[in-house]
């Protein structure tokens, strides 16, 4: 370049020339780099400008109407910055996916599915609507397809991108 400089330009503190004159970039500062775009992604808080959920914990659970069916419960802080009354849920602020060896499959959801007995106002208010820059605890829930498989919690988002993951082991 003439002139300026080019972002992804390398100080010469964090490269080194190699004999046949190729520049390589020190495995410190590619190691650094990663950690920082690591450090952007959380694996308990998500704010999408309208809804902010802040996980407080997980847990795995048998449905409500047979124990065949597993429900992963998210007890949760949520805010709705919005400026209109919505639930934790149909925010869908969350989305939960499962692998198999060729698919990834979206889960459902398992707000229906909790145990009559299980955190019973948690669970309500993830159904209630929260009036605009309200902050309530909640839950919501999903469908385990696959018990035994990890479940991935991201950002419900069109374009494949978020800055929030968390991966839930189940039994």
């Amino acid at each position: 370049m003439a002139c300026g400089t080019d972002e992804n330009d390398v100080s010469e503190a964090d490269a080194n020339t190699t004999a046949d004159g190729e520049t390589e970039v020190s495995e410190e500062k590619a190691n650094d780099e990663e950690e920082t775009e690591e450090a952007k992604v959380s694996d308990t808080s998500l704010d999408t400008g309208d809804y902010v959920y802040e996980i407080k914990e997980t847990e795995q659970l048998d449905g409500k109407f047979d124990d065949d069916t597993q429900i992963l419960a998210i007890e949760l802080t949520f805010t709705n910055n919005s400026d209109e009354p919505t639930s934790p849920w149909m925010a869908l602020g969350i989305k939960a996916e499962q692998e198999t060896d060729v698919t990834v499959e979206t889960l459902n959801g398992g707000n229906g599915q909790f145990p009559d007995d299980y955190k019973t106002e948690l669970v309500e208010m993830g159904d209630k609507n929260i009036k605009p820059g309200a902050t309530v605890d909640a839950v919501i829930g999903f469908e385990i397809m696959y018990p035994g498989e990890p479940v991935k919690l991201t950002e419900f988002s069109f374009d494949d991108t978020s800055d929030f993951e968390r991966i839930v082991e189940t039994k």
